[in-house]
Protein backbone atom coordinates (compact mmCIF):
# COMPACT_ATOMS: atom_id res chain seq x y z
CA UNK A 1 0.00 0.00 0.00
CA UNK A 2 1.39 3.11 -0.88
CA UNK A 3 1.46 6.10 1.76
CA UNK A 4 -0.08 8.93 0.93
CA UNK A 5 2.38 11.35 2.65
CA UNK A 6 4.52 13.24 0.80
CA UNK A 7 8.49 13.82 2.44
CA UNK A 8 8.97 17.29 2.95
CA UNK A 9 12.65 18.98 2.86
CA UNK A 10 14.94 18.51 5.95
CA UNK A 11 16.76 21.48 5.36
CA UNK A 12 19.41 21.35 7.86
CA UNK A 13 20.34 18.61 11.18
CA UNK A 14 21.98 20.83 13.32
CA UNK A 15 24.62 20.09 15.41
CA UNK A 16 25.49 20.82 19.01
CA UNK A 17 29.35 19.97 18.84
CA UNK A 18 31.04 23.26 18.32
CA UNK A 19 33.91 21.87 15.62
CA UNK A 20 30.84 20.00 12.84
CA UNK A 21 28.16 17.60 13.10
CA UNK A 22 27.75 14.57 15.79
CA UNK A 23 27.74 11.40 14.15
CA UNK A 24 25.23 8.95 14.63
CA UNK A 25 25.79 6.31 17.98
CA UNK A 26 24.53 3.91 20.35
CA UNK A 27 24.45 7.10 23.12
CA UNK A 28 24.46 10.56 21.70
CA UNK A 29 27.18 13.42 22.85
CA UNK A 30 26.65 15.16 25.78
CA UNK A 31 24.08 17.81 25.75
CA UNK A 32 24.55 21.54 24.47
CA UNK A 33 22.45 23.77 23.33
CA UNK A 34 21.43 24.57 19.93
CA UNK A 35 19.48 27.61 18.52
CA UNK A 36 16.89 26.38 15.96
CA UNK A 37 14.56 29.55 14.22
CA UNK A 38 16.10 32.05 16.99
CA UNK A 39 14.71 29.49 19.89
CA UNK A 40 17.58 28.11 22.17
CA UNK A 41 17.21 24.66 23.61
CA UNK A 42 19.31 21.93 25.57
CA UNK A 43 18.75 18.63 23.43
CA UNK A 44 20.52 15.25 23.05
CA UNK A 45 23.84 14.73 20.81
CA UNK A 46 21.49 14.28 18.31
CA UNK A 47 20.63 17.66 17.49
CA UNK A 48 17.75 19.55 15.95
CA UNK A 49 16.33 18.64 12.39
CA UNK A 50 14.87 21.98 10.71
CA UNK A 51 12.05 20.69 8.22
CA UNK A 52 10.39 22.57 5.48
CA UNK A 53 6.89 22.03 5.55
CA UNK A 54 5.08 22.43 2.27
CA UNK A 55 1.71 23.10 3.93
CA UNK A 56 2.63 24.87 7.18
CA UNK A 57 5.13 26.68 8.73
CA UNK A 58 8.77 25.36 9.38
CA UNK A 59 9.35 23.63 12.06
CA UNK A 60 12.21 22.06 14.09
CA UNK A 61 12.33 19.05 15.85
CA UNK A 62 14.86 17.41 19.02
CA UNK A 63 14.55 15.21 22.06
CA UNK A 64 16.44 16.27 25.30
CA UNK A 65 18.85 14.84 27.07
CA UNK A 66 15.91 13.05 28.92
CA UNK A 67 14.20 11.62 26.09
CA UNK A 68 11.49 14.07 25.87
CA UNK A 69 10.41 15.02 22.63
CA UNK A 70 10.69 18.87 21.64
CA UNK A 71 10.03 21.12 18.77
CA UNK A 72 9.57 25.28 17.77
CA UNK A 73 8.39 27.03 15.00
CA UNK A 74 8.67 30.96 13.81
CA UNK A 75 6.82 32.93 16.44
CA UNK A 76 6.28 29.93 18.90
CA UNK A 77 9.19 31.72 21.27
CA UNK A 78 10.46 28.50 23.23
CA UNK A 79 10.94 25.19 22.44
CA UNK A 80 7.38 23.31 23.01
CA UNK A 81 7.09 19.23 24.67
CA UNK A 82 5.52 17.61 22.14
CA UNK A 83 1.58 16.45 23.33
CA UNK A 84 1.48 12.52 24.34
CA UNK A 85 4.31 12.41 26.72
CA UNK A 86 6.77 10.42 24.34
CA UNK A 87 9.98 9.70 24.99
CA UNK A 88 12.88 9.22 21.97
CA UNK A 89 16.81 8.72 21.21
CA UNK A 90 15.99 11.01 17.89
CA UNK A 91 13.88 11.67 15.22
CA UNK A 92 14.15 9.63 11.87
CA UNK A 93 11.66 10.72 9.12
CA UNK A 94 8.97 13.69 8.48
CA UNK A 95 5.99 13.12 5.81
CA UNK A 96 3.14 15.68 4.88
CA UNK A 97 0.09 16.09 2.84
CA UNK A 98 -2.47 18.48 2.62
CA UNK A 99 -4.53 17.20 5.48
CA UNK A 100 -1.35 16.89 8.24
CA UNK A 101 1.79 15.91 8.77
CA UNK A 102 3.58 12.95 11.14
CA UNK A 103 6.75 12.42 12.57
CA UNK A 104 8.86 9.90 13.38
CA UNK A 105 10.79 8.72 16.45
CA UNK A 106 12.98 6.05 17.36
CA UNK A 107 13.87 4.91 20.97
CA UNK A 108 16.77 3.40 22.63
CA UNK A 109 15.30 0.28 22.22
CA UNK A 110 14.68 0.25 18.51
CA UNK A 111 11.04 0.61 18.60
CA UNK A 112 9.41 3.42 16.64
CA UNK A 113 6.87 5.97 17.45
CA UNK A 114 4.69 8.62 15.51
CA UNK A 115 2.70 11.94 16.17
CA UNK A 116 0.28 13.03 13.52
CA UNK A 117 -0.49 16.62 13.44
CA UNK A 118 -3.93 17.50 11.44
CA UNK A 119 -3.99 20.62 9.54
CA UNK A 120 -7.61 21.38 10.30
CA UNK A 121 -7.57 21.71 13.86
CA UNK A 122 -3.98 22.24 14.46
CA UNK A 123 -2.87 19.71 16.59
CA UNK A 124 -0.93 16.90 17.41
CA UNK A 125 -2.23 13.71 19.07
CA UNK A 126 -0.63 11.30 21.04
CA UNK A 127 2.44 8.65 20.51
CA UNK A 128 1.54 5.38 18.97
CA UNK A 129 4.12 2.48 17.48
CA UNK A 130 4.12 1.76 14.04
CA UNK A 131 6.44 -1.23 12.06
CA UNK A 132 6.39 0.08 8.69
CA UNK A 133 8.33 2.96 6.59
CA UNK A 134 5.62 5.35 6.90
CA UNK A 135 3.33 6.84 10.03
Amino acid sequence: MKSRFRLPVVLAALPLAAGGAVGLSATPAAAASVTCLGVTGNLNGYGADLVAWQYGPSECFGVAPSGSIWHTWSGAGSWKEMTGNGSALRFVAYFEDSVGKSVKVVTETGNYYCNYDDYATNTWGGWYGTSTDHC
